[in-house]
């Protein structure tokens, strides 16, 4: 991606403990050699100390099940755990759990880590972690993981950063009355994920810090939560630890083997990149029509934030990265007609310029898909709520797709149409617009020439024509010639004489009828 660069300072270098700690580009921690320093020492119950020679301490915390954790005098630990609901091993800055905490921006925070891991756990991290006070806040780094993080718990997306050679998606989620370190209290998590899992490399910690401190400054906000959801305060307090941490849970059994080990307070920013500005239009000049289909994938161009919002699509995920481009994080897969908008989060937002030909009540027809379970896609236009069409999940299966329904009263001229999906994990094929007992024509694709006007659309069936007919698996059946003043309807089932669903090609594109032959 051409991306521009800012807030590259401090190229000072320091040295600490024999070693180069506060350069991004001064050690390599996936190829550098460091290895464990010493016999170690055993830890086989909670609890936290300070790592003698270092201004770091450890920390093991584990609910239920047997575990131990190794830590040595340069930093680096290993850990073991066996059937444990929680389990977490951690090395870093602590500075007491009920103290004031230490204001991040007198302070630059940086890691360098490698490590290796087997087991497993309905959920876990492995990353950066740490609290804060005035207010209290868990927060996290999430570098790795041993169950992809889901907003259903890690919460709402408000962000992202780009550094350190990758993007992180930024969250926002509310404990309510969980254990903390207070005790059992109500309290804001706060997460970075990276998109794509690794094992080893460089985290500006404090790049994370400053990124939340921009995009959570003290507002009142209701967030999903770990009890249905509410109200939270969201800021980024003083922090009271900085650690490497391993976090697994949910019966889970596994080690892990930290071989690299280099964290400090005054280290170097790494570069914060940011996207090139992308213009706002239609999808290659296109503008959609209505009545006309709303193809998901079509949504206009321009920066998130701009013409599309709240996207989680994991790195790795298996999506056509070249359909939109590489500058786009919205995942389009192979389904329903053709493509699709998958790996969708709640509340994910697409928006489109649309021209509609005239005023009148719409019948309004969008083909979902979530193996998830029930869910709902919600349409504006203009900032003012449209409709809401609600279906009722696919079973486990991300092929098929139905048909959700609704109606809406749209006014002639240009819109801005915004779908928003209130469902994770939503397929999003189309939406169709309709006006009762006109025939419509898909819109034009992204690769027609030109842009076709409304009312052609619409008088296509007072002209003769040739289409291509084809059944839902994409066999051809044949050719229909199409009189003037007949409908494609009429026409296939004078044809082929059976009910069903067809897909038909001319010029202007592709589209479903429905066949019912009496």
């Amino acid at each position: 991606m051409n991306r521009s660069i800012r807030n590259i300072t401090k190229m000072g270098i320091a040295l600490a403990f024999g070693l180069c700690v506060n350069s991004a580009f001064a050690a390599d921690a996936c190829s550098d050699a460091m290895g464990h320093n010493g016999g170690g020492t055993q830890v086989n119950r909670n609890q936290t100390g300070s790592i003698n020679g270092t201004p770091w301490g450890y920390e093991l915390w584990a609910d239920g099940g047997s575990n131990s954790m190794t830590y040595y005098s340069n930093g680096t630990f290993s850990a073991k755990w066996t059937n444990s609901n929680d389990f977490l091993a951690r090395v870093g800055y602590r500075y007491g759990d009920n103290g004031p905490g230490v204001d991040h921006k007198t302070k630059h925070y940086t890691v360098d880590y490698k490590y290796t891991k087997n087991g497993h756990g309905s959920y876990g991290y492995i990353g950066v972690y740490g609290w804060t006070v005035d207010p209290q806040v868990e927060y996290y780094i999430v570098d790795d993981w041993y169950s992809q993080p889901s907003e259903n718990y890690v919460g709402e997306k408000f962000g992202e950063i780009t550094v350190d050679g990758a993007t992180y998606t930024i969250h926002a989620f509310l404990r309510q009355q969980e254990p903390s370190k207070t005790g059992t209290s109500t309290f804001l998590q706060i997460f970075s994920i990276r998109k794509q899992a690794r094992q080893c490399g460089h985290i500006d910690i404090s790049a994370h810090f400053n990124k939340w401190d921009e995009l959570f400054t003290g507002q009142q906000k209701n967030l999903r939560g770990s009890k249905g959801g509410g109200s939270a305060t969201l800021k980024f307090g003083k922090v009271t630890e900085v650690m490497l941490m391993n976090e697994a849970g949910g019966n889970s059994s596994g080690e892990v083997d930290y071989t690299y080990f280099n964290m400090t307070d005054d280290g170097e920013s790494s570069p914060i990149e940011e996207p090139d500005p992308i213009d706002r239009k239609p999808f290659k000049g296109v503008t959609a029509t209505i009545p006309g289909i709303i193809e998901a994938e079509n949504f206009d161009e321009g920066n998130e934030g701009d013409s599309y919002g709240g996207t989680n699509t994991p790195g790795d995920a298996e999506v056509d990265k070249d359909y939109r481009g590489k500058d786009y994080y919205v995942g389009i897969v192979e389904g329903g007609t053709g493509k699709a908008v998958g790996y969708t989060a709640a509340d994910e937002w697409l928006e489109y310029t649309v021209e509609v030909a005239k005023d009148g009540e719409y019948d309004i027809e969008a083909n979902v898909s979530n193996g998830s379970g029930a869910g709902k896609l919600n349409l504006s236009i203009d900032g003012k709520s449209l409709a809401s069409l609600s279906f009722t999940g696919t079973e486990n299966d991300w092929n098929t797709y139905e048909l959700s329904t609704g109606k809406a009263t749209l006014t002639a001229g240009k819109h801005t149409l915004r779908i928003t999906i209130a469902n994770a994990n939503t397929n999003v094929d189309y939406v169709k617009f309709t006006l009762p007992g006109e025939e419509i024509i898909v819109n034009p694709g992204p690769d027609d020439s030109g842009t076709t006007a409304i009312a052609q659309l619409i008088r296509m069936n007072n002209i003769a024509r040739t289409v291509q007919v084809f059944d839902m698996q994409g066999k051809f059946l044949g050719k229909v010639e199409i009189a003037a003043g007949t409908s494609v309807n009429e026409a296939i089932a004078a044809k082929f004489q059976k009910s069903g669903i067809y897909m038909v090609k001319d010029l202007l594109g592709i589209k479903k009828v429905r066949v019912i032959n009496r």
